[in-house]
């Protein structure tokens, strides 16, 4: 791996570290992966809060190992990394989606973005951006990638939802720095890792961007219901509902019965 850059969109590297209110801060040109590097600062005792940036990934992945299509300077793609437990592993990528939400709503002027759960954030119907939460060594590793100027050749193809990106919305390119600035000030606003459930206000906020509520699903992965223990499902047809406190997602199978997927992944039928 090459050194790390010593500034990135016209500032320095320490400037970076102050307006993002860490310890520890590296810009990459390109790097295997932000969150691999972000694990190697953790377990080599590095000072937390921290983040790894690169202009490119050349190993970006996503949930479940599933791959994430970064290797451009046309998005923005970083991990970061502090002090915390698992207690909000449930509720920490919804929490962090919602801010990457506020933040390209802020960006971008006239948009609506919504928060698909458990990680994914939408617009239009497509992915725009997604997150990616991990637990090493008493520190908690969020890494958040989002597709800010890519054309639509640049996007990988076959992907439900498709992918899509900011600039494609709203005719103009975004820049990398304004966006990791105001998701800064978002993550600031919303991000407590020990927190074990959502705040209300946010519940309200996610419930108005979710892009899950009333449409069909098919839901694969580990629901519950009242006081059964949990149960393992795969491609339960379902209608969606509301994100809980907990941060489990609500749906109604079609017997009509309300259950609480707790993990795993939903997906929309037609």
């Amino acid at each position: 791996m090459k050194p790390p850059l010593g500034s990135w969109e016209g500032r320095s590297t320490r400037t970076w570290a102050e307006r993002l209110g860490v310890a520890t801060a590296e810009f990459h040109a390109h790097i295997g992966s932000t969150s691999d590097r972000a694990r190697e600062l953790v377990e080599e005792g590095r000072p937390l809060p921290a983040i790894v940036l690169a202009d490119r990934q050349l190993a970006g992945r996503g949930r479940q190992g599933r791959k994430w299509a970064s290797d451009t300077a046309r998005g923005l793609w970083f991990t970061m990394a502090r002090p915390g437990s698992g207690n909000a592993a449930s509720t920490l990528p919804l929490r962090t989606g919602l801010a990457v939400a506020r933040a390209l709503d802020a960006a971008a002027p006239g948009i609506r973005t919504e928060v698909k759960w458990p990680n994914d954030v939408m617009l239009a119907g497509r992915k725009v951006g997604g997150i990616l939460c991990e637990h090493v060594r008493g520190a908690v590793l969020v890494g958040i990638g989002i597709n800010l100027n890519q054309p639509p050749e640049e996007l990988p193809p076959g992907l439900v939802p498709p992918a899509t990106s900011l600039s494609l919305h709203t005719g103009r390119p975004a820049r990398r720095a304004g966006v990791l600035q105001r998701l800064a000030d978002e993550l600031a606003a919303v991000w407590d890792a020990s927190a074990p459930e959502i705040p209300a206000g946010d519940l309200e906020e996610l419930d108005a961007r979710s892009a899950l509520r009333g449409r069909r699903l098919s839901v694969s992965g580990v629901v519950r219901h009242s006081s059964r223990r949990p149960r393992k499902v795969e491609a339960l047809s379902a209608t969606g509902g509301a994100v809980l406190a907990d941060g489990a997602l609500e749906i109604r199978d079609d017997t009509g019965v309300r259950l609480q997927v707790i993990s795993g992944s939903v997906a929309f039928r037609s």
